[in-house]
């Protein structure tokens, strides 16, 4: 069970809310979200995109260690305090919804994703509030993606339905001109009722398999809506990453020449 860190600050139950989980350990950055060298804490960047969602009634950031919750609370975030231990993001999350028994929809945005889009927040959300069980998003892949597996590839139904999530290259094209290879990108808005029950499932076959845990709402029959989003959002894993990062927001806060 979660608990409020941030003093006077108890969350709000609230009907669409944006839950940031926020793990200190990392095993390819330490310490990654704590890192500042723009100027700023990584998770911060994350936690004020978040805040610019316009259909999200409040933003929590569940955390597993105070120097995380002091990043959110200067972001004027409410954190709560979660299990160390949780097995996964999602399970992290329900932490903290299960205790605010008026949200009726929940956005999952990873804490290492600090140029999410606003945008593709709020179209995640429309797509629940207008019937979807669980939306996600799919971009286009680029050819050095396609044989790495740590870029997760999806294929989905006509209307979008996501038939399956792999790290292998699917769908494999066999003739010219069929379908391209979309890279998921991993972020869920999910009705309380889908979040609940993959939360009180145990690991699926397919999930272990593939080390992905979307594949435990495609095992137990939940549908999940994919939604095509021009780009994908850089995650944040090793120091390659984090400079790459790095140079983006000095080139963007440069004023023109």
């Amino acid at each position: 069970m979660a608990r409020p860190l941030v003093a006077g600050a108890k969350p709000q139950s609230k009907k669409t809310i944006l839950v940031v989980p926020a793990r200190r350990a990392s095993t390819r950055l330490a310490d990654k979200l704590l890192l500042a060298e723009s100027g700023q804490a990584l998770l911060a960047h994350t936690l004020q995109a978040c805040l610019q969602s316009q259909l999200a009634d409040q933003v929590i950031a569940a955390v597993d260690d105070p120097a995380l919750a002091a990043i959110a609370e200067s972001c004027g975030v409410t954190a709560c305090l979660t299990p160390s231990d949780l097995p996964s993001g999602s399970d992290r999350v329900w932490a903290v919804v299960q205790d605010l028994p008026d949200v009726e929809i929940v956005v999952n945005v990873q804490g290492d994703e600090p140029e999410i889009e606003p945008e593709a927040i709020d179209r995640l959300i429309a797509a629940v509030r207008d019937g979807a069980e669980v939306a996600t998003l799919a971009a286009p892949l680029a050819p050095e993606q396609v044989e790495d597996p740590a870029a997760v590839k999806v294929v989905s139904a006509v209307h979008g339905r996501a038939l399956y999530f792999s790290r292998a290259a699917i769908p494999h094209a066999r003739l010219a001109g069929g379908v391209a290879p979309r890279l998921h990108v991993g972020m869920y808005a999910y009705r309380r009722e889908a979040l609940a029950a993959f939360a009180g499932w145990a690991p699926t076959p397919l999930e272990k398999t593939e080390g992905l845990e979307q594949l435990r709402l495609l095992e137990h029959g939940l549908s999940l809506q994919v939604i095509d989003w021009p780009r994908s959002f850089p995650g944040i894993d090793t120091r390659q990453d984090y400079d790459r990062f790095l140079e983006r927001v000095r080139d963007h806060s440069s004023p023109p020449s």
